[in-house]
């Protein structure tokens, strides 16, 4: 297998078929985020906990993510060290906001971190994301977290800052920064992420003035229905999309 210069062999077979399935649907959430325009290069990071070890997974320093393949996802401990061969490197300053996040939080076992700009435009607001949508009113009650901006979060000196904000929070908006969500699995990470971007976007979109907000009782009874239709899940769908527009992800 080949990446520009680089040649990597296929993991297929030679680590666990948790980690492989692992490996496969956090390149799947690579190749989702390119789709859903939610990319800036190869600038962010989206990482997973690999099941049953102490180590997680994140993207090789370099590749656009619609290149991101299951085994050249790059293997490192909590430190974000490589543990396993690998002709890859990662962005080691990358690694700090998800080792912050993977940390202290069980239910961490993966992480999504975008640079969407209307998630940025909408962090620059200081009244933040607004019970305005149905969807809003979920988010608000899976609980939403803030963290303000001190500065680049590429250092270990930031990681106890982003861990104190975050708290038991599922989402998060990083002021003057982006967005941030988390799940048990892919498919809840990339759904919290899909509402928040498009909680932020509708918010935007409607503007400042004469804006009319759920009554906070009618939001409590819709988070109850939202909870209650989950099971109408399209990740196996997305799954399918990409098998039949880019199916590298599963090599």
């Amino acid at each position: 297998m080949r990446i520009g210069d680089i040649e990597y062999p296929s993991l297929e077979g030679v680590v666990s078929e948790p980690e492989w399935q692992t490996r496969v649907e956090l390149a799947a959430l690579y190749r989702l985020a390119v789709q859903m325009d939610w990319d800036d290069l190869s600038i962010t990071h989206i990482s997973a906990r690999v099941p049953g070890e102490p180590h997680y997974l994140m993207n090789p320093s370099g590749l656009l993510f619609e290149e991101v393949t299951a085994s050249s996802l790059v293997k490192v401990d909590l430190d974000g060290r490589i543990v396993a061969d690998s002709p890859f490197e990662i962005v080691a300053g990358g690694w700090f906001p998800m080792k912050a996040v993977h940390e202290v939080r069980e239910d961490a076992n993966f992480v999504v971190h975008t640079h969407d700009i209307h998630g940025i435009a909408l962090s620059l607001r200081e009244e933040g994301l607004l019970p305005l949508t149905q969807t809003v009113g979920f988010i608000l009650g899976d609980g939403i977290a803030y963290h303000d901006y001190d500065g680049v979060e590429t250092y270990a000196e930031r990681v106890a800052g982003l861990q104190q904000s975050l708290g038991a929070a599922n989402y998060m908006i990083l002021r003057n920064h982006g967005l941030l969500t988390l799940g048990l699995n892919a498919r809840q990470a990339f759904r919290r992420m899909n509402s928040l971007v498009r909680s932020c976007r509708i918010q935007l979109l409607a503007g400042r003035d004469r804006l009319v907000p759920i009554d906070a009782v009618i939001l409590a009874t819709f988070r109850e229905e939202l909870r209650r239709a989950q099971g109408n899940d399209p990740w196996p769908g997305l799954l399918r999309r990409l098998d039949r527009l880019e199916p590298s992800y599963r090599s």
